[in-house]
């Protein structure tokens, strides 16, 4: 799995192999196009799926401010996000030890057991399952059970604020 520059918020530096992502306050100069996040610190991964499942990995380095998950091809790039599914978006979220789903009406409050340290990502996408897991421990985090995609192409999808950084494994 690797982050797509592209896709790149400016306030988001990625390594060179596009799989370490952190945040900065000084924005790069980047060039403008359609599909970066203008205002959101958020990457999308380099490949998105219409049918299958998948799964990946993302390693936690560092405390702050993040959210990692799946949406929908269409978000909005040029305007906030709204983190919810009804809006395509299906999201673990950290900030400050709280760990949240981002689900329909209020946020789901997650009680975990260990802090992850490694968070496993699946994907069903006949299914509409997104499903998060410690991925050294195999404990499910969370469960998007009805997720409707409606057809459309979902890539991965990564949120970094804060000293956090996120490092993308297979």
């Amino acid at each position: 799995m690797m982050a797509d520059p592209e896709t790149s918020n400016a306030r988001l530096y990625l390594s060179e192999d596009c799989k370490l992502v952190r945040w900065e306050f000084c924005m790069q100069d980047l060039r403008s196009n359609a599909g970066r996040f203008k205002f959101d610190p958020c990457v999308l991964g380099s490949r998105g799926f219409t049918s299958g499942c998948h799964r990946w990995d993302v390693e936690i380095h560092r405390e702050g401010v993040w959210a990692i998950g799946v949406v929908k091809e269409s978000v909005p790039r040029d305007r906030w996000l709204v983190l919810k599914p009804s809006e395509g978006v299906w999201a673990l979220y950290h900030n400050r030890n709280r760990y949240e789903a981002l689900t329909s009406s209020d946020d789901t409050p997650l009680t975990l057991r260990s802090v992850p340290k490694r968070i496993r990502i699946c994907l069903d996408y006949e299914e509409g399952r997104v499903v998060f897991f410690d991925a050294e421990s195999k404990e499910r985090i969370f469960a998007f059970l009805s997720a409707s995609f409606e057809g459309e192409r979902v890539f991965p999808w990564f949120m970094v604020t804060g000293e956090a950084q996120l490092k993308l494994l297979p």
